[in-house]
């Protein structure tokens, strides 16, 4: 071969290295979907709250600075929230407001002693919830005390992280709702208008429904009655355990027989006086592998992910139609399901466990141990 033909051919054969190199890392690109906050209990008892950052591939790297906090409280209710800029976490006690830098990263900001404004004014604080503004924080008390009631109390932030305490709201007693839902059984979901917020539970075998109306001017709840149909069985009655909302005011409703049988899931949808009605019958209505747990309808509004002590399962949600199955048992274990908007369904598991979900599939894509995750929260990018 002679030396030109040789020269173009190497160099030939180098311009394809390099191409094929460039693809290769082209490919190999990952961007940020989302920084993920989970509260991990060690030993201590000492307790920190760590700071992710999830990647396209679904991937959890840590946060640079975490963890961002640790408290030596031994609660068993810890419970976040987020806005886009700022992370709320409660110690049953307290609330703290922390700021989101661009990288993730939080910084302590204030906190205000909330049980003081619960009705006995020592009882738990258990969930943490936002109206889809992001405006107002509500706070759930749940009674520690026989001769008191549950309350949810609302408070503004102030662009500093401080508190000011606004308001209260009876909250429904439901004696015999086990806890292991931890703050899913107060926890307030807001339908899209902002106004209708709702949260279905059992009271001794009987529904409980909560329903409340923001006010627009201050963010106070005004409580007001409703009473859904319950569909019917003739192996028994239904009550709730769970609900969840997804963007077009429908609701999924978790149902359990009080005597047997398994778990199932109903549907329904708020008008615009926050009425609630469905068309949920024991027939359409799809059993669940994992019986009653905690509940999250992705961004899209076209995913149901159920979690329980029992394992982690996924349905199709089909608004006011009914819900159909989709996914085996993903996980045998699991607890506060969660989404970003990039497919991405997070939950824990002995640590961070993540799957990317579409409507078509489904595969595990990461995990992150941790030694004991008790609260997660996603702020999807």
């Amino acid at each position: 071969m002679k030396s030109s033909v040789k020269l173009a051919f190497s160099l030939f054969v180098g311009l394809f290295a390099v191409i094929e190199l460039a693809h290769f890392a082209s490919a190999q690109t990952t961007t940020l979907n989302a920084y993920v906050y989970v509260i991990n209990r060690l030993n201590g008892p000492i307790n920190e709250l760590d700071g992710f950052s999830a990647d396209s591939t679904g991937a959890l790297t840590a946060l640079p600075g975490s963890p961002f906090w640790t408290s030596t409280t031994a609660w068993q209710f810890w419970t976040l929230a987020h806005t886009p800029n700022w992370l709320f976490l409660s110690d049953e006690v307290k609330i703290y407001s922390f700021s989101i830098a661009s990288n993730g990263a939080l910084t302590l900001k204030s906190s205000i002693n909330a049980q003081q404004f619960s009705p006995a004014g020592s009882d738990v604080i258990s969930a943490l919830s936002l109206d889809r503004s992001g405006l107002t924080l509500y706070a759930a008390a749940t009674e520690q005390s026989a001769a008191t009631g549950n309350a949810i109390l609302a408070f503004h932030k102030g662009s500093n992280g401080v508190f000011t305490y606004l308001g209260s709201t009876d909250y429904p007693d439901r004696n015999g709702f086990s806890d292991i839902f931890g703050d899913a059984s107060s926890r307030l979901d807001f339908i899209s208008n902002n106004q209708y917020a709702y949260n279905a539970g059992c009271d001794n075998g009987n529904a409980s429904w909560f329903a409340a109306q923001r006010n627009f001017s201050d963010g106070t709840l005004g409580r007001f009655p409703i009473n859904p149909t319950i569909p019917s069985n003739p192996n028994g009655n239904y009550c709730p355990f769970a609900s969840a909302v997804d963007p077009t005011n429908h609701l999924a409703v978790g149902l359990f027989l009080e005597q047997s049988g398994p778990a199932q899931l109903a549907v329904y949808t708020a008008d615009s006086s926050g009425n609630l009605t469905t068309t949920s019958t024991a027939q359409n209505m799809p059993t669940t592998a994992v019986g009653d747990g905690v509940m999250s309808i992705s961004p899209a509004g076209n995913l149901l992910a159920i979690a329980s002590g029992r394992g982690l399962q996924v349905f199709h949600f089909n608004g006011s139609n009914p819900i159909t199955p989709y996914t085996k048992r993903l996980a045998w274990s699991a607890s506060h399901p969660a989404w970003d908007k990039h497919n991405h369904l997070y939950a824990l598991e002995g640590g961070v466990r993540v799957w990317r979900i579409t409507p078509n599939f489904w595969t595990p894509t990461a995990r992150y141990p941790l030694s004991n995750p008790v609260a997660l929260t996603v702020l999807s990018k």
